[in-house]
C-alpha cells in the first residue's frame, strides 16, 4: 500500500460533505453566467465568488478528514493541519479523550501514541448513537456511530502491528551476544584451533588425509604409516 487511504468506510458527515462540495458548482455556475451577461454588479461578484471560495476550501477540508494509512505511517487530517507519523514512531493507537483546546468534549476520540511520548489527536470520535442538542463543536471533527467508531479503531490497530512485523522481518532477528567467560577467536585461529567429533583438528586430518594417499600409492610402508600415524594423534 504506496498511496495514502482510509481504511474504513465512509461515515454520514463526510458523505455529505462530498455532497456539498458537489453541490457548490451549482451556484458557482449561475454566478458566472449572471456576471457574464451584466445582470450581477461586480462588488457582488466578486464578494460571492470569495465566499464560495472560501465555502469549497472549508467542505473539501471536511470531505477529507480522517485518518489515513499507508506502507510508510498513519496521517491524522484535521481541518486546519496534516501530522504524519512514521510507523516506527507510532508506540500505540488507542481510544482517548477528546479535547479542544485543551476542554473536554465529553466523548473519547483515536489518539495515536508517538515513541517520545507525545500524543496525536485524530478528529475520529464516538458519537452518541442519537445526537442530543448540545454545544460541542462538529465542524473540524468526524463523530461516527459507536459501531463504526470501534470498527475504525480495530483496523487502525490491525495495519499498526502489520507494520511492526514487516519492521521485524526487515530488521531481522538481533545479534546474539558472546556467552559469559567464552573467548573469541578469530578466523585464523579458528581454523586452528576447530575441532572435529572425533578429537582432531582440521590440520591433524589433512595431514592423515596425506599420510594415507601416501600409504596407498606404496611411498610408505606399513610400519612407517602407523609410527607417523601416531606422532600426527600425538600432537595437541
Amino acid at each position: 500500500m504506496r498511496r495514502w487511504e482510509r481504511p474504513y468506510s465512509l461515515d454520514i458527515a463526510t458523505a455529505f460533505a462530498v455532497l456539498g462540495l458537489a453541490a457548490v458548482a451549482v451556484p458557482a455556475t449561475v454566478l458566472v453566467i449572471m456576471y457574464v451577461r451584466g445582470e450581477l454588479p461586480a462588488p457582488v461578484a466578486i464578494f460571492f465568488a470569495v465566499w464560495l471560495a472560501g465555502g469549497t476550501v472549508g467542505t473539501a477540508r471536511q470531505a477529507m478528514l480522517g485518518v489515513y494509512v499507508s506502507d510508510g505511517g498513519i496521517r491524522s487530517r484535521s481541518l486546519l493541519h496534516t501530522t504524519t507519523v512514521p510507523w516506527a514512531s507510532v508506540a500505540e493507537i488507542h481510544s482517548g479523550t477528546a479535547t479542544v483546546a485543551g476542554l473536554d468534549m465529553g466523548r473519547p476520540a483515536i489518539v495515536i501514541e508517538r515513541t517520545d511520548g507525545t500524543r496525536v489527536q485524530t478528529p475520529l470520535q464516538r458519537g452518541d448513537l442519537f445526537r442530543p442538542f448540545t454545544f460541542r463543536p462538529e465542524l473540524g471533527r468526524l463523530a461516527t456511530w459507536p459501531e463504526h467508531y470501534d470498527e475504525i479503531l480495530t483496523t487502525l490497530r490491525a495495519h499498526h502491528r502489520d507494520a511492526q512485523r514487516r519492521q521485524a522481518v526487515s530488521t531481522g532477528p538481533p545479534a546474539q551476544p558472546p556467552a559469559a567467560g567464552r573467548p573469541t577467536t578469530s578466523f585464523a585461529e579458528a581454523g586452528r584451533a576447530h575441532t572435529t567429533r572425533d578429537g582432531l583438528t582440521a590440520e591433524q586430518r589433512r595431514d592423515i588425509h596425506a599420510l594415507t594417499r601416501q600409504h596407498e600409492r606404496g611411498a610408505v610402508s606399513d610400519a612407517e604409516f602407523a609410527a607417523e600415524m601416531a606422532r600426527i594423534r600425538e600432537v595437541d
